[in-house]
């Protein structure tokens, strides 16, 4: 239990010091050093890569995990599951590589009218899929030898470290920016490599076919739960960068580069729920073997009001200071469209935490295949929204349809759960949140304005935050809007009171 919690507490610094790697790169290097377009470019391969990576993966991403301890030996290499997990992800990228070589004309023609660039760099899809789907493989292995932080720092740290470089060099004229995008997909090349290195120097990397066994009667579970978990895995990939690669494809690169500048600010507001998901899978899981639908339902409503509430906090303070936000940010009148988009993706992500842990809950369930006819009741609706609405409304149409999406998505595993197992995550406090929310923002709302110089955007910023935020969380408090909440800040209004004493 040590290493697990010395692990999890350095893996999350680490994503977090990512994170703030990741905003200095979206909201002010690529706003400050490049254009639209080839901000929207890189999005969009990414995003094509990232959804054919889970497809070629085969479901692996949930199975490896799932099945370890049937195969778990290590004086026989674990009995080459390793190189079988490679094999299968091998042959994956035969399949659905191979199909995407095939259509690749028909792709072309897609973004051909509103996004020819694209076109120029489509090749680099295939190597950064492949390079993705290996690098995920090495990281759930070094996982399941109770390893994460080295994880974090490749993906959280080095790949975002390195965009930053390549950035800086493209805008100081050392590289073109087809060599920003050869080397940007190099850096991929490097992380697996670095993996390599390190489960070889764990003494993990088991690569010998002759260990190589799999037990016959596994083979028919082992395949039909990683279909299930494929389509899964793909399908909230694809609608979570739908919107992007559909603007895009309808509307032009230059949107699609401020969209994803906006999406990401939206998507600040999920990093709470990251972390609670992560935690809450391997409880349900336990409470559903042991079928201790109390302890579930209690967790359920814990999970969805304390994501409601750190979630709120975050899309106040955001959406509280946007305007000041957007002053901060280079060029940022190229970028003030994408206004409401954040908006929207917040509103998307606030829903999808109030709704608690309901994915958690199906996939660790008997009934985990309902989540196949759920994400694709998804992909229809956030394509049919896509649509219909991108051409009309643009920036904020996707937005709006994603956020459209996601609410019918939650209300469909909502009312899934309620039919099976009578549970859902809603109390009367939710609605106390809520109220709470409305008021701290509306008393930050009537602040002056802040002006566009650099000092007044962030004295405004830092003004409003303090309001709006003592606001919120002295309410909670107050008010035991949370246990564990009023818990925690009742410790540290004890601890400051004992400093005080002291003095």
């Amino acid at each position: 239990m040590g290493v697990i919690i010395r692990q999890g507490f350095k893996a999350t610094a680490v994503t977090y010091f990512g994170v703030a790697l990741g905003a200095l790169n979206l909201l002010f290097f690529f706003p400050k050093f490049l254009s639209a377009e080839e901000i929207g470019l890189r999005e969009i391969i990414i995003s094509v890569a990232m959804s054919l990576s889970i497809f070629t993966q085969l479901g692996l991403q949930s199975a490896m995990g799932r099945f370890f301890p049937y195969f778990k030996d290590e004086s026989r290499q674990h009995n080459g599951y390793l190189l079988f997990c490679l094999g299968m992800a091998a042959t994956g990228l035969l399949v659905f590589g191979g199909l995407f070589y095939l259509l690749r004309s028909y792709v072309m023609e897609l973004f051909d009218a509103n996004a020819a660039l694209v076109n120029d760099f489509l090749w680099l899809v295939l190597p950064v899929t492949a390079l993705m789907m290996v690098q995920t493989i090495f990281e759930i292995w070094a996982r399941l030898h109770l390893r994460i932080v080295v994880n974090a720092l490749i993906r959280e740290v080095f790949l975002r470290l390195s965009l930053t470089l390549l950035t800086l060099l493209y805008a100081y004229q050392h590289i073109s920016f087809e060599q920003f995008m050869l080397l940007f997909a190099a850096t991929y090349l490097l992380a697996v490599l670095i993996l390599m290195f390190y489960l070889r120097h764990l003494g993990v990397l088991f690569l010998q076919p002759k260990f190589v066994r799999i037990d016959p009667a596994l083979r028919p579970e082992l395949l039909r739960f990683s279909l299930w978990m494929m389509i899964g895995g793909a399908g909230v990939v694809i609608n979570e960068r739908i919107d992007g690669i559909m603007l895009a494809w309808l509307a032009g690169l230059s949107l699609a580069g401020i969209y994803s500048i906006s999406f990401f600010i939206g998507t600040i507001i999920d990093m709470p729920r990251r972390a609670v998901g992560q935690i809450a899978g391997t409880l349900v899981a336990q409470q559903w073997k042991d079928r201790d639908f109390k302890a579930m339902g209690k967790l359920y409503k814990q999970a969805s009001l304390n994501q409601l509430i750190l979630g709120g906090l975050l899309f106040v303070l955001i959406w509280g200071n946007i305007d000041a936000l957007f002053n901060l940010i280079p060029n940022g009148e190229v970028y003030r469209p994408g206004k409401w988009v954040v908006f929207f993706i917040g509103i998307s992500r606030l829903i999808d935490m109030a709704n608690g842990i309901n994915s958690e809950i199906i996939l660790n369930s008997p009934y985990y295949r309902f989540n196949l006819g759920s994400i694709l009741f998804l992909g229809f609706i956030s394509f049919g929204t896509n649509y219909i609405m991108i051409p009309i409304y643009g920036l904020v149409g996707a937005a709006a349809g994603s956020t459209l999406s996601v609410l019918l998505f939650n209300l469909l595993k909502g009312g899934f759960i309620y039919q099976k197992v009578g549970m859902q995550p809603f109390e009367k406090r939710t609605l106390q949140v809520i109220l709470l929310l409305f008021t701290s923002y509306a008393c930050g709302y009537f602040l002056p304005a802040a002006e566009a110089g650099f000092w007044s955007s962030v004295g405004s910023i830092a003004l409003r935050s303090a309001l709006m935020g003592s606001l919120l969380v002295l309410g909670v408090w107050k008010f035991r809007l949370s246990d564990e909440l009023h818990a925690l800040v009742s410790t540290q209004l004890g601890r400051f009171g004992k400093g005080n004493a002291l003095k």
